[in-house]
């Protein structure tokens, strides 16, 4: 008798396994879901986000400042001393110095994944529908040339509760400059000075 029953529970135990696993499948679905929702919400309020940063660029240089965006869909990063290079994406070009007595040099950029990014009319919705969770991050990829690894972008989110914490930039030449983001907070209005190119 006492057999039989181990043998039923064997069984039972066996043909739960598929329910349970579609369970557990249905479960993360709708957390990747609430991930993806709330982290749309997170980036359209990007233009109040102000924070720290660290770079390291494609051959190993590390470099640290401060960045600011604001509502006119505009970034700077301002570097900590010994540099003094500030470089402001605005009104379709990049803007940039080395050191405080120089005037700013000027780029038109096109195609630009930063500024897609940014952009409040870009359908950021087709960059997170193929969003990929991995463990405690969320990525998404930006990529204005049909998914090519040149001058694509990509964004590492924490996950379940998105908050920005990586930049992945390369840009045409294969080069790969990595950002990462600290101290981040939001402003309702950020300062004018900061993105000053005259």
């Amino acid at each position: 008798m006492i057999r039989l029953l181990k043998i039923n529970l064997i069984i039972f135990i066996i043909l739960s396994l598929p329910v349970l696993g579609n369970i557990d499948n249905r479960d993360q679905n709708e957390s990747h879901d609430t991930w993806r929702q709330s982290t749309k919400s997170y980036i359209k309020n990007f233009n109040k986000l102000t924070g720290a940063f660290t770079q390291i660029d494609h051959v190993g240089n590390l470099s640290k400042g401060n960045f600011w965006i604001n509502n006119k869909n505009e970034i700077a990063f301002h570097y900590n001393p010994p540099s003094e290079t500030i470089i402001i994406y605005k009104s379709g070009k990049l803007f940039f110095k080395e050191r405080d007595s120089e005037s700013f040099q000027n780029y038109s950029i096109n195609n630009n994944p930063i500024l897609e990014l940014l952009n409040k009319d870009a359908d950021i919705n087709r960059y997170i529908e193929t969003s990929v969770i991995d463990e405690n991050i969320g990525k998404i990829f930006i990529s204005l040339n049909n998914k090519n690894e040149r001058n694509s972008l990509e964004v590492i989110f924490d996950y379940p509760r998105p908050i920005l914490r990586q930049w992945k930039f390369t840009d045409h030449q294969k080069k790969v400059t990595n950002i990462f983001f600290s101290k981040l907070k939001f402003k309702e209005n950020v300062e004018k000075q900061y993105f000053i190119t005259k």
